[in-house]
């Protein structure tokens, strides 16, 4: 692929970065984290909705650009590189790009032009408590009823459902098949338990218990849940991979103007050779994680193979990242644990983007799985 962004690429990366920055600049983000707010710059929100940022990689005929999960790649490494407390992943890489993808034109209709205009928050809930990629075949169940399906079973870590007007479920339907539904996390049945990740970020619990939906709210075909779930697992991974992109680059920023200030002896601490050393290595961590997660996304809107490219991207994900904030941490000092400075949120940030839907072994795992396959 070329490296090179189209001037209209360059244009989306520039607005999102400048709308996010100007409006969560390192003392409002403290302000959003001691307040009541629950991790969430409605603002932000509403202001990425009005420069059409939120609705950018949706269908045209939505009120969307028609871009794809390369774009939403410059969104979201703008959303790591400021630390963004506004749920750009969950909703579009998790919600609404399935929903763009395999959803039937009543459930498009209803829901796409809310996401557009930022008015519905969405998420899925992939994770049964597993470590690393959900599982193939979830232990949730759903059965089926007269009028539709009755869902019963336990989703965990589940990104922005305190906001979320609806959440993909995967759940099992047949002896080694799954079906997705959409469902309302406030709805009756649900019960949600909250829990608060490294970087303060909300992660839910969801309790089904004999939660009813209807036939309408299959997302794909029944019994086609795995297609579903894989098809969003890709996208998921190259949106994670962008982020931590984004988190490097501040912590990478950061670093380098803290030790152009730093003296000692007279002289700046970023002249000397040793701290020179590790902020270059971090510099190239930072471009692998970036360029990784820039083929794969590339590839899968390319329709070409991208299962050993997104290992790849995950892999450095996790392994490049926690060297580049750890360099980060180390330079600053002791001033690299204090809360009032913003170097904390790179670190916090890097350590939760590299978990979510597993850590480097898994996917270096993975990749030697494929690899061994041929």
């Amino acid at each position: 692929m070329d490296f090179a962004l189209s001037d209209e690429q360059a244009a989306i990366r520039d607005l999102a970065g400048q709308i996010l920055a100007d409006r969560l600049p390192p003392e409002r983000l403290r302000e959003l984290e001691t307040s009541d707010a629950d991790w969430f710059a409605a603002d932000v929100w509403a202001e990425l909705a009005k420069a059409d940022l939120l609705g950018l990689c949706l269908p045209e005929a939505h009120g969307g650009g028609g871009y794809g999960a390369f774009e939403l790649g410059l969104i979201l490494e703008q959303v790591g590189r400021t630390v963004a407390p506004v749920p750009v992943w969950a909703t579009l890489a998790l919600g609404a790009l399935p929903i763009a993808e395999f959803g039937t034109d009543a459930q498009q209709a209803e829901l796409l032009p809310q996401v557009v205009d930022g008015n519905l928050i969405l998420t899925a809930a992939l994770s049964e408590g597993s470590v690393g990629l959900p599982p193939e075949v979830p232990a949730t169940s759903a059965e089926r009823t007269a009028d539709g399906w009755v869902l019963t079973g336990t989703k965990r870590l589940v990104p922005a459902a305190h906001l979320a007007g609806r959440a993909l479920v995967p759940a099992r339907t047949g002896d080694g098949t799954s079906t997705v539904f959409l469902v309302d996390p406030g709805a009756t049945g649900v019960a949600q338990e909250r829990n608060t990740s490294m970087n303060g970020e909300p992660l839910t619990t969801l309790a089904l218990d004999g939660v009813a939906v209807g036939e309408a709210d299959v997302l794909g075909e029944v019994d086609g849940g795995a297609q579903v779930v894989a098809w969003i697992v890709d996208r998921a991974i190259a949106g994670l991979c962008a982020v931590q992109a984004g988190v490097c680059e501040a912590a990478l920023r950061t670093t380098a103007t803290y030790t152009s200030e730093r003296k000692q002896f007279d002289t700046p601490i970023a002249t000397f050779q040793a701290v020179a050393h590790r902020c270059a290595n971090a510099y190239m961590d930072t471009e692998a994680i970036r360029l990784t997660a820039q083929q794969a996304a590339w590839r899968l809107d390319a329709g070409l193979p991208a299962a050993e490219e997104l290992a790849v991207a995950k892999f450095w994900a996790a392994e490049g990242a926690e060297r580049v904030v750890h360099a980060a941490q180390h330079l600053h000092g002791g001033i690299g644990v204090d809360l009032d400075y913003p170097v904390h949120r790179t670190f916090r940030w890097a350590k939760h983007v590299e978990m979510t839907l597993g850590g480097g072994t898994s996917h270096l795992q993975r990749l030697g799985a494929m690899l061994a396959a041929g």
